[in-house]
């Protein structure tokens, strides 16, 4: 039994130092480059252990996004965390995702690579995970008492959030928000708030 533990917890950490692997990769040679022999070579593994622990490149990809190093916000961890919220503290509660979701994003330069990639290649299991993720936060949030399609909602933030960060690599301002200051994330930030809180009067 204690050996079954012992590799159960070397295959966790295998399968952990992979996913890392995926966001290296991705953030040094973009994702063009992903590949099973650059991914096991960054990561210090066989690359039969990726074909064991994902199957493929995809499989991987698509763990890669429900681990938590896409974004904080999209792993296990993160959801199952979340304890029951009062419809009274949603709105905040919803506001405060969609927040640690755009810093998130505004880090992590491979996430932005992999939206850019998955935009480009019409990959659906990258979009399928995250529907799922999504899905589950906001059963384990609750809807806006007040507001009647709280999916939609957080669709319509979700998409601006996603253009505006891949913007900021590629352009310095939006109409007159400088997305190379810190002042005009604020201003995002700030009409975010506003969003969700007015929707929910």
């Amino acid at each position: 039994m204690k050996i079954e533990k012992v590799k159960k917890r070397d295959r966790e950490r295998t399968k952990g130092k992979i996913l890392k692997a995926v966001g290296e990769v991705i953030e040094q040679f973009g994702t063009d480059k992903v590949g099973v022999n650059l991914i096991a070579r960054t990561a210090g593994v066989n690359k039969v252990l990726i074909y064991r622990y994902f199957e493929s490149v995809d499989g991987l990809m698509e763990q890669y996004v429900k681990s938590g190093e896409y974004t904080s916000t999209t792993g296990d961890d993160y959801i199952e965390n979340i304890e029951p919220v009062a419809p009274e503290d949603r709105s905040k509660a919803l506001t405060d995702l969609m927040l640690t979701f755009l810093s998130d994003l505004r880090e992590r330069k491979a996430t932005r690579d992999l939206l850019r990639w998955e935009i480009g290649t019409g990959k659906s299991m990258l979009s399928d995970a995250k529907n799922n993720v999504a899905n589950r936060l906001l059963e384990k949030i609750g809807d806006l008492p007040n507001f009647g399609d709280t999916k939609a909602l957080m669709a319509f933030l979700t998409a601006g959030i996603y253009y505006l960060v891949i913007a900021e690599d590629h352009r310095p301002k939006m109409i007159d928000i400088d997305l190379n200051t810190e002042e005009g994330w604020k201003r995002v930030e700030n009409i975010i708030e506003s969003i969700i809180t007015s929707m929910d009067k």
